[in-house]
């Protein structure tokens, strides 16, 4: 068993600097189709949790100890050996020693690399897969000082990773912005390059890492003409614009206020009425672009706004009934959705409820689905977006906003 000085060897400060270059040279070597196929917060989080310092913390409420009997050789020729009248190695000398076997989590060759405040020489140690074992001799001493004994070693060797800790504290973020920064600059690059090659006017042999996303041209308040053309310009999928996005959304809260604010007209609407009434706000805002009850994918859904013919943006508006049905509301909202859907929302309405444990309940209940990815952003007191991956490519993400209203229950 090798035991040696921890915090002995390299520099986390040396450590801190040289991780945010090799995370940026990978990202810079990988091939174009996962700038252009890839959502970019998946390969910067990848980049992080290669990259980032998985620093190790004891946890001293494991603590096991054993124990043996060791031999050490004295140095020097200091025995007298009476029968050749000569001096020789000296006998070889037993001891006794308790080992401590702490155990601890995260990359075990951190505990190699010496912070920017360390002791000389570090807390000795012997380190295995799981835990570290501090041996310490009991000759001439009590239970009582072993334990002392190893209880200054547990603090030392704490400190250290706390220092250490400070020295690497921001290595995700000096990833993370660079990364975040090149990311979008090499996908805009990338379609800016496959958009003048389209618009050449020669045939273009298609490759299957082609982008699938842009901003939609067609989704605005007023609809406009797509501009004949002798040969179609390169044109990925569309996806609706975060400006629209928004627009739907605030549309829709709008039209949640009124309900509120007029109870003797809405407090006996089922869902289908509820979702006639959105349906022709926003109608108003889109000309006549938003659906309802349309079928898509392995469905019908609630709402539906298209662009050039494909899918911008679904929702779907469903009462409360408990966790069991918001998750199966869920799962049916992505069903409905296909691959080429990236945008939608769950308006969900409460009747008799306390909103607040309403929104607890689906929160915790969407965080715990099988396709959730990232979220929520709080967008207020009761709107809050979340990311999820589409059940047929997890690289493909789907936006879905949560929204809850109170519906009124009488006038």
């Amino acid at each position: 068993m090798p035991e040696g000085y921890l915090f002995s060897e390299g520099s986390t400060l040396d450590l801190a600097r040289q991780l945010p270059v090799l995370a940026m040279n990978e990202l810079k070597a990988m091939p174009e189709s996962v700038f252009l196929s890839v959502p970019m917060e998946d390969v910067i989080s990848e980049l992080v949790a290669k990259f980032r310092p998985d620093l190790p913390t004891v946890d001293e409420d494991s603590v096991w100890i054993d124990e043996e009997e060791r031999t050490y050789q004295p140095r020097g020729r200091d025995r007298y050996d009476i029968f050749s009248d000569s001096y020789g190695d000296p006998e070889p000398q037993r001891f006794h020693v308790v080992m401590y076997h702490l155990p601890f989590r995260g990359n075990r060759d951190l505990f190699r690399f010496q912070p920017s405040r360390a002791s000389y020489p570090g807390p000795q140690a012997a380190i295995m897969a799981n835990d570290l074992v501090i041996s310490l001799p009991t000759a001439g001493k009590s239970g009582d000082q072993l334990n002392a004994e190893f209880g200054a070693g547990v603090r030392s060797i704490k400190e250290h990773l706390a220092t250490a800790a400070s020295d690497l504290q921001h290595v995700a973020s000096q990833i993370e912005q660079p990364a975040r920064q090149f990311f979008e600059a090499r996908k805009a690059e990338l379609l800016k390059g496959k958009g003048l090659a389209a618009s050449l006017g020669f045939p273009m042999k298609r490759r299957p890492d082609a982008p699938t996303t842009f901003i939609a041209p067609q989704i605005r308040r007023k609809v406009v003409p797509v501009r004949t053309e002798t040969v179609a310009p390169f044109k990925p999928e569309p996806e609706l614009d975060e400006k629209e996005y928004a627009h739907i959304l605030s549309v829709i809260e709008n039209m949640t206020k009124v309900m509120e604010r007029s109870p003797h007209t809405f407090h006996d609407m089922g869902e289908e009425d509820i979702r006639q009434h959105y349906l022709v706000q926003l109608n108003g805002q889109y000309e006549g672009q938003a659906t309802g009850e349309t079928f898509n994918h392995e469905g019908k859904t609630d709402i539906l706004i298209r662009s050039e013919g494909r899918n911008v943006f679904i929702a779907e508006c469903k009462f409360w009934h408990g966790e069991k049905v918001f998750t199966e509301t869920v799962d049916q909202l992505l069903r409905y959705l296909s691959w080429r859907d990236t945008k939608a929302a769950l308006i969900i309405f409460n009747r008799n409820k306390g909103l607040s444990g309403v929104i607890e309940t689906a929160n915790k209940a969407i965080e715990a689905h099988a396709q959730y990815k990232r979220g929520p952003v709080v967008e207020g007191d009761t709107r809050f977006r979340y990311v999820l991956a589409n059940p047929g490519d997890v690289s493909r993400e789907i936006i879905v906003t949560l929204m809850f209203f109170d519906v009124p229950t009488a006038p």
